[in-house]
């Protein structure tokens, strides 16, 4: 350790309170910081697998005319076919078909207007976890035909539990009228405001009889090994949906508000970051200038005893790197604690937020974080950097000082 790396720790501890004041408040910046930005991780990446993977799906293939038109007879042909081809993709790392209409679902008192989905119950709880949010009796069985799951606002408009047997009526693909009676086995609660208030979700086959569409969807969802891997599934799935003239979207296009949201990730821990660094440099800036104006005189006769101004400006910046060096050494473990908390065991909000949806989809009150190691290095290293800067003015003053004049002040 030369010289004046010495000096400059030795003085720092000349004013402990006002050295201990501002490392703590650095540290505890830093801390909080990268707690916060662990928070955000982890609650964009909840959100992007509540709203994105469990609603939409990484992607999607519709026939053209379908997301515009919302047409009962634009459907996807030898929908078993294309979904075991997709399925059998390396990328691919789930995928389901579904059908979708509309139709007059009623009891021999009400008839509400409904949207009817469906779905093959095993993929659609692996995708979208339909079963978790069964409130009443339960999910559909895929052995047994005739059978209804209804939003929980549904069931309320037609009076309904499960057990109850309701009537839909609804205009076929091939012009003819399509009824049918079917027995409520469940009641759910998705979180999706219009599917609660209207959906009705049955077995694929039931559907495809009562719209005459045999072996036909409205609907093919994929989901690939994460985020980052859905350019490689895309790629990997276009052939076969070129082939059959489909038309393959991915979820940044499904849902280009969650896109932008999404992109704001980086810049939110920028933002962070850049209020600690302010208040760091704050921090450094009153205690290096406090230190400078308290030694002038000492200053003034280290100078006239031969200390160049140069040396001068590397004893002020060592004295600032001291300060977060020890910043750091307290918050940096303190952060890393935090951060462990998080990813382990969330923060649980469900006093407040219980029931949440957002965009559709049901948002869970346990909030979990997720590490990083670009948020600790750039904070660390942004602190020392700010720290530095902060210094440069105490620095050069402290450098221009004529030892005369500065011998002479009280």
């Amino acid at each position: 350790m030369t010289l004046l790396m010495r000096l400059a720790w030795r003085n720092i501890w000349r004013q402990k309170r006002r050295t201990f004041i501002t490392t703590a408040a650095m540290a505890a910046g830093l801390a909080f910081c990268l707690a916060t930005v662990c928070l955000v991780d982890g609650m964009y990446i909840q959100m992007f697998d509540d709203v994105v993977t469990r609603t939409v799906g990484h992607a999607q293939i519709h026939h053209p005319d379908y997301p515009k038109k919302r047409a009962v007879w634009a459907t996807i042909p030898d929908a078993e076919g294309l979904l075991a081809e997709l399925e059998a993709l390396p990328e691919v790392h789930g995928a389901t078909a579904r059908v979708y209409g509309h139709a007059l679902l009623g009891t021999e008192q009400l008839v509400v207007g409904s949207m009817l989905l469906g779905i093959d119950p095993a993929r659609e709880a692996a995708l979208t976890e339909l079963d978790r949010w069964v409130e009443q009796g339960r999910y559909l069985d895929p052995d047994t035909r005739g059978e209804l799951l209804l939003g929980y606002e549904l069931a309320e408009k037609l009076k309904v539990e499960p057990g109850a047997e309701l009537m839909a009526v609804t205009q076929a693909a091939d012009g003819s009228t399509g009824n049918e009676l079917y027995t409520v086995v469940g009641i759910v609660n998705t979180g999706d405001v219009m599917k609660d208030r209207s959906g009705a979700w049955m077995l694929t086959v039931d559907l495809q009889e009562l719209l005459v569409l045999p072996d036909q969807v409205h609907e093919i969802t994929l989901l690939s090994g994460g985020r980052d891997a859905v350019p490689a599934m895309l790629d990997a799935a276009a052939p076969s949906a070129a082939s059959r003239d489909l038309l393959q979207r991915s979820w940044a296009e499904l849902n280009p508000q969650m896109a932008q949201m999404l992109e704001l990730a980086d810049a939110t821990m920028y933002i962070m970051l850049f209020i600690v660094f302010g208040v760091a440099a704050l921090g450094i800036l009153n205690t290096m200038l406090m230190s400078v104006f308290e030694r002038t005189k000492e200053l003034g006769v280290i100078k006239a005893l031969g200390l160049r101004p140069l040396q001068l400006v590397r004893l002020v910046f060592w004295e600032s790197a001291w300060l977060a060096g020890v910043a750091v050494l307290i918050g940096l473990p303190l952060g890393l604690l935090m951060d462990a908390g998080l990813v382990l065991y969330g923060l649980d909000l469900s006093g407040s937020m219980d029931g949440m949806s957002m965009m559709g989809a049901r948002w869970d009150p346990v909030m979990v974080g997720a590490f990083r190691l670009e948020p600790v290095i750039v904070g660390v290293v942004g602190l020392f950097i700010v720290s530095l800067l902060a210094s440069v003015w105490p620095a050069f003053r402290a450098a221009r000082l004529k030892p005369v004049e500065a011998m002479r002040e009280d």
